[in-house]
């Protein structure tokens, strides 16, 4: 009987040296991934869902975030030159934006004009023709975008973003104008054809006429299209890697649905705030999205400035950008836990790292605002 209980005894010892070992990793692995030069001090865990700034409080000015290392998205630079790997390369037209190590430039998105994709490790190209709505798919690997065919015709094409080429397009009834490109996941482009202008107002009359809104058509390159059944009277979505946002124009919210093999979407679960701009992380586990104080339906939200939601557990998680901050807007995920935000206060700006599993956030090093202007430019 003594050698049994001193058997328990001795199990008990065993069992609680190893929950504390376990808790001991885990504090020092979230210590390694964020990367933080104050790796001493123990990393707060996350608030629940439901508790909302408990603690840490959110910080009132840039100067009460610490300093992390730069940014591994592709930036332009004091100079005007593209920083993506090892080389800086030139940069074409006006507009740009970014899939992974994939950068695509062009001048407008509503007329047809050139278009330039750079790659990492790769010099930039040109691809050949006039084009319309250009859009990368979420990996980076295709561009989608419209081109005229004839006078009442169009296609949507995929082109190869590596070597420029078309490898697949769908014809179109009516000119560019008539199509509406909503979005891409990694392998399908999400659209709305037969768009007709709404017609002019009647003299005298406070009605205003809506501009029809066709289904939403998906497009895989090498497969028919699938039409998008939009559930419970919602009419847009916004594609992700793992499924769709689903949401009304002029609401305060979103919910996540998943898309299942016959294009259907599952039935809406997690919610979130919508206004504001949105990415989701490489791995499609979690969804940030960043808003400005002043906009509208944001009350039940206030005062964060962004929110990281996990798509799989609806947990939310208050990012913690400083109360000062009057501007923000989501940049991209540099890695599936590291998000940066473009962020503004009055005359200064920096940009922002904040880690989606904790909501603590960095300055990045050489992103401040000079007098000069900004240090580097993210697209």
């Amino acid at each position: 009987m003594r050698h049994s209980r001193a058997g328990i005894v001795f199990s008990g010892c065993v069992a609680l040296a190893l929950v504390a070992s376990v808790a001991w990793l885990a504090i020092h692995t979230t210590r390694l991934a964020e990367g933080r030069a104050d790796a001493d001090e123990a990393t707060p865990a996350p608030p629940a869902p439901t508790v909302r700034n408990s603690a840490p409080a959110i910080p009132s000015a840039y100067a009460d975030l610490p300093v992390g290392p730069a940014t591994t998205l592709p930036f332009i630079d004091a100079a005007g030159r593209l920083q993506l790997g090892a080389k800086p390369q030139k940069v074409f037209g006006s507009q740009m934006s970014v899939a992974g190590w994939t950068v695509l430039m062009y001048e407008r998105a509503d007329r047809p004009g050139p278009v330039w994709i750079a790659r990492r490790g790769s010099p930039t190209i040109q691809v050949p023709g006039l084009w319309t709505q250009p859009v990368l798919s979420r990996d980076g690997t295709r561009l989608y975008a419209l081109q005229q065919t004839g006078d009442e015709t169009s296609a949507l094409v995929a082109v190869d973003t590596t070597s420029g080429e078309e490898t697949d397009r769908l014809p179109l009834e009516g000119a560019p104008v008539a199509t509406q490109l909503v979005g891409t996941d990694r392998t399908r482009a999400y659209f709305r054809t037969g768009i007709v202008p709404a017609p002019p107002a009647v003299p005298g009359s406070d009605e205003e006429l809506a501009v029809r809104r066709p289904p939403v058509n998906a497009w895989k390159p090498g497969d028919a299209t699938q039409k998008i059944s939009l559930p419970l009277g919602y009419q847009d979505l916004i594609p992700l890697r793992r499924g769709v946002l689903l949401h009304n124009p002029g609401e305060p919210e979103t919910r996540f649905a998943a898309i299942e093999a016959d294009g259907s979407l599952t039935q809406p679960g997690v919610d979130a705030p919508l206004p504001g701009s949105v990415a989701d992380s490489p791995d499609g586990s979690i969804v940030a999205i960043a808003h400005n104080p002043g906009d509208p339906g944001m009350t039940g939200y206030a005062p964060e400035r962004g929110i990281a939601v996990n798509m799989s557990t609806s947990e939310h998680i208050d990012l913690r950008v400083p109360d000062s901050v009057e501007k923000v807007r989501v940049v991209g995920f540099e890695s599936d836990r590291s998000l940066v935000l473009d962020t503004s206060a009055g005359s200064e700006s920096w940009y922002l790292r904040c880690w989606v599993h904790t909501g603590s956030c960095d300055r990045i090093t050489g992103s401040s605002s000079t007098a000069e202007g900004r240090q580097i430019h993210l697209p």
